[in-house]
């Protein structure tokens, strides 16, 4: 009898050191369930850089021919002065460059342009600015200046790098929009999560319970085991 007496006191004895294993598990996971659920409670959309940077790389040569240039009157608008004469520096810079000393472009040229552009909310001073750059630099690239050998293939490059530089711009508004929109939902999905987290938390520390529970009950019953045999020997 004293034999099995020790037996079944060793499996309590294990048992209660599994079940203490088991909760502190449990208790681990409530913890970083808890963390998790907080982080993504605070969960805010991941920042998207709104910066459109188009590489005058990407230009295209073709033989569309050139579009004319509108003489229509706009009305004022503050800074398009400075626009216009930035972009028409640069377009004279390489056209005497490409052409001869003789060529001359007049800014009222792109003045309904520099117009359009700035009343455009999708687009304004930054997507000018930007634009010039970037005829500057496709223009400066050697393939290009083969190309523009008269003035007619030289405007018609010209037009083309707005062309080819207001879809790309509009494209690029489009992808940071999306994933702007995505961030959001990212976010959003998160924060839904939070409480299928807080149920995982209240089922895993309810179970915690349970082993805290059961260990008690191991011990009160190693207990009177102890006193029972103390009382045998008596």
């Amino acid at each position: 009898m004293s034999v099995l007496n020790k037996v079944e006191s060793g499996y309590l004895q294990l048992m209660r050191i599994l079940v203490l294993a088991l909760a502190t598990v449990v208790l681990v996971g409530v913890v970083l369930l808890g963390v998790n659920a907080v982080s993504d409670y605070n969960a805010k959309p991941a920042p998207v850089s709104e910066a459109i940077d188009i590489k005058a790389s990407a230009f295209k040569l073709d033989d569309e021919a050139a579009e004319g240039a509108s003489d229509d009157a706009a009305k004022p608008h503050p800074g398009a002065a400075k626009l216009e004469a930035a972009l028409a520096d640069v377009i004279n810079k390489h056209g005497k460059a490409l052409l001869g000393a003789s060529f001359q472009f007049d800014k009222a040229e792109v003045h309904e342009l520099v117009i359009g552009a700035l009343e455009d909310p999708d687009q304004g001073e930054s997507f000018l600015t930007s634009q010039t750059a970037y005829l500057d630099q496709v223009l400066g690239r050697a393939d290009v200046a083969k190309q523009a050998k008269t003035s007619e293939a030289f405007y018609a490059i010209v037009n083309k790098v707005f062309v080819d530089y207001h879809m790309a711009y509009a494209t690029e508004k489009e992808r940071i929009s999306n994933e702007k929109d995505e961030a959001k939902l990212d976010a959003s999905g998160k924060r839904s999560g939070v409480y299928i987290s807080l149920y995982m938390i209240a089922a895993l520390f309810s179970a915690f319970i349970m082993l805290v529970m059961l260990i008690v009950q191991i011990r009160i019953e190693r207990s009177i085991r102890v006193m029972s045999e103390a009382n045998a020997r008596a």
